[in-house]
């Protein structure tokens, strides 16, 4: 799964909206939509999300889906007035404390290879490979976090390959050590018959 446009612009689009309460199974969709999206509650009916054209395409297509309810909406543009707005903006989207809980469970995985079974390794790996790609799908900033995430799990089932599919010696007992004996008798009888002079193929 590929990680969402970056927002470097500043800007911010903010979603105000009354959903109907009177169609519960509408409001739940409008609010899973917005969780699907990424987005931060503000308060009850505002809800913010970094100014990408992926997010203000959601955005503009749940507003439309709401109005032609029994529900309004407005889509805004928002300039946060300071820095510290900004800063304050951008906290509600830090996945750190997602990323460092993966990291956990990873390095406690690490700690069992070679003891434990390594299939039953590779399937919790599997698990946190979703996981990783359902929190970086919503990861709007990049961060180191995010990158060592990733390669803790890359390296995490790179190890686990090599436990389950060991490579084999070369030697007198490599699968292929058959065929190459095979090919150097046929490499001896086929020099034997040209010292004995045995007619070439016409």
């Amino acid at each position: 799964m590929s990680n969402p446009p970056q927002s470097e612009s500043g800007r911010w689009l903010a979603l105000i909206a009354s959903l109907p309460t009177e169609n519960p199974a509408a409001r739940m969709r409008g609010l899973r939509t917005l969780e699907s999206l990424g987005a931060a509650v503000i308060r009850e009916g505002v809800y913010l999300l970094p100014e990408t054209s992926a997010t203000r395409q959601g955005l503009e297509y749940l507003a439309d889906y709401i109005s032609r309810g029994v529900g309004s909406t407005q889509v805004l543009t928002v300039v946060p007035a300071s820095e510290a707005q900004q800063q304050s903006f951008r906290k509600m989207f830090d996945r750190s404390a997602r990323y460092k809980e993966l990291l956990k469970v990873v390095d406690s995985l690490r700690s069992g290879f070679g003891i434990a079974d390594p299939s039953a390794v590779l399937r919790v790996l599997h698990k946190k490979r979703h996981d990783f790609e359902a929190i970086s799908a919503l990861d709007f900033f990049s961060s180191d976090l995010q990158e060592r995430a990733r390669t803790a799990l890359n390296d995490a089932e790179a190890e686990v390959h090599k436990l389950l599919f060991p490579v084999q010696t070369q030697g007198s007992g490599a699968p292929d050590a058959p065929m190459r004996r095979c090919a150097a008798g046929f490499g001896r009888r086929a020099s034997r018959r040209g010292r004995t002079g045995s007619p070439a193929p016409g």
